[in-house]
């Protein structure tokens, strides 16, 4: 009788466990009228989600494995049996599990979640499981479930291809020009990029509107030049002529309105049928450019910026990431594997250092982040390869989304308006409910450009997009397009 209540006990912890983990999961088992308010529903419930059961003896070897259905069901059994339980799991993960194991065995049927990956032999890829280990208290056994992850990878893998393949040009685009802006604004010396063919500038950095002695933002869509004197001028104009005849940098002086002698050096650029002047201007004392940032901008960053090498192992961590995931001191993150904190399992950080390339960043990439008090938080989180001293790390910048998200499902009843945004939601929704608002953004854009060309006449509308008026009328309400009411045209 007492084991008995002990196994129904540690039942009920599982299940509870488990459902809380997969909710979709439980859903599915709800709609088929799985009882689980019983012993032999739990134990269904349990079949139908654990691709693998473990029993282990009370020397922790494996007693029994049970792995009837799934992808799993093809491991080998038989030499699973009599090994130590610790010896199939991944080295970097021991440490979690022999805590997860010491924790089972102090609290008798209590079940305890832990990732980690399975290795079945030397020549084996890690399998990537979800395990709930639960202790019997009287026979002084331990029972895994564990849950196969590997099509949670490749669909996390999926869509990070996907995201690449849809945002590759436009973020390749937005870092170009970000890296160059900032790269305008950190030089001491003044640069403008001015168009051939109007001469008006195009881009100009603060420095050089110091220089002019014009207010900062004034050179941008002037004609140029401007702030130089009748000499200095016609000085410039050689040497933009000179510029268009070779491919290096033209030096020479100009004079200011002020009359102060400025250092300058144009440069010629042609891309297509576009000519760019490349203008640099210096006083006379400087020399070089300084691109030095400030030594505090690691520390004081609003975002979380962690450093980890390449095997995950966090090296360095900002203000910002500790006061998001509750650490007190960055001792206590130093030298643990950063999925302790990041991901919604072990998979979402493999995946992420198995796609960093240094000339191929991460950009945007939605995971959990998950605190030591036991919250989470949804975040966005951008990672790069670099190196340092000959040592390659992952510099990995994390921003906090939580109240974007949750303000979005608050208050956020109409569909999203643009393939931004919808990639933006990768991660947080189902693929089929992306799907099926990526088709309602055609459809509604499409609509909007009907009543466009047609001067919002509606049922020009409906005949060029070859619906009834009545549909037509319908879907306008749906999308929530024009106004409320329906003129017939």
């Amino acid at each position: 009788m007492r084991d008995s209540r002990s196994r129904a006990r540690w039942c009920q912890n599982l299940e509870t466990l488990i459902i809380e983990t997969l909710p979709q999961q439980a859903k599915n088992l709800e709609a088929k009228n799985l009882s689980i308010s019983t012993q032999a529903g739990t134990e269904a419930l349990l079949a139908s989600l654990a691709d693998l059961q473990i029993t282990l003896n009370d020397s922790l070897r494996i007693a029994d494995v049970a792995s009837d259905s799934g992808p799993m069901r093809q491991l080998p059994r038989d030499a699973m049996i009599g090994r130590p339980w610790l010896e199939l799991v991944r080295e970097s993960d021991t440490d979690i599990a022999q805590a997860a194991l010491t924790a089972a065995v102090s609290e008798p049927g209590t079940a305890h979640r832990v990732d980690v990956a399975i290795v079945l032999g030397p020549e084996a890829e890690p399998l990537p499981t979800i395990c709930w280990l639960c202790a019997n208290d009287t026979d002084h056994t331990i029972r895994l479930a564990c849950v196969d992850l590997r099509s949670e990878t490749n669909l996390r893998q999926q869509l990070v291809n996907a995201q690449r393949t849809l945002e590759q040009d436009y973020w390749s685009n937005r870092r170009l020009e970000a890296r160059y802006r900032r790269m305008l604004e950190m030089v001491a010396e003044g640069f403008l990029v001015v168009d051939d063919l109007s001469g008006r500038v195009l881009e100009a950095n603060s420095v050089a509107s110091s220089l002019l002695e014009l207010e900062d933002g004034a050179l941008v869509g002037r004609v140029f030049p401007v702030g130089l004197d009748n000499k200095g001028a016609r000085a410039l104009t050689e040497l933009q002529r000179e510029a268009r005849s070779t491919t290096g940098v033209v030096p020479g002086e100009i004079t200011t309105a002020s009359g102060d002698t400025l250092k300058t050096g144009v440069t010629c650029l042609r891309q297509g049928n576009e000519t760019r002047l490349l203008i640099r201007l210096a006083t006379s004392s400087d020399t070089v450019a300084d691109l030095t940032l400030g030594g505090d901008s690691f520390e004081h960053a609003p975002d979380g910026i962690l450093i980890t090498d390449q095997n995950g192992i966090v090296i360095a961590a900002n203000n910002a990431y500790l006061d998001m995931a509750g650490i007190q001191d960055e001792q206590q993150a130093t030298g643990r594997r950063a999925d302790r904190w990041l991901g919604r399992s072990i998979v979402d950080l493999d995946i992420l250092l198995g796609n960093i390339q240094s000339d191929r960043p991460l950009q945007l990439f939605s995971s959990l982040l998950r605190t030591e008090v036991g919250a989470q938080l949804d975040i966005e989180l951008s990672a790069v390869q670099t190196e340092y001293s000959g040592r390659p790390l992952i510099l990995m910048f994390i921003r906090d989304v939580s109240r974007r998200i949750n303000g979005e499902k608050a208050t956020d009843v109409h569909l999203p308006r643009s393939i931004e945004q919808i990639t933006g939601r990768v991660g947080r929704v189902p693929l089929k409910q992306l799907v099926r608002e990526s088709t309602d953004v055609i459809e509604a854009l499409c609509i909007e450009a009907a009543l466009k060309l047609t001067q919002d006449n509606r049922a020009a509308a409906a005949e060029l997009l070859g619906l009834s008026r009545q549909s037509l009328y319908t879907k306008l309400r749906r999308f929530d397009i024009g106004d409320s009411e329906d003129n017939v045209a």
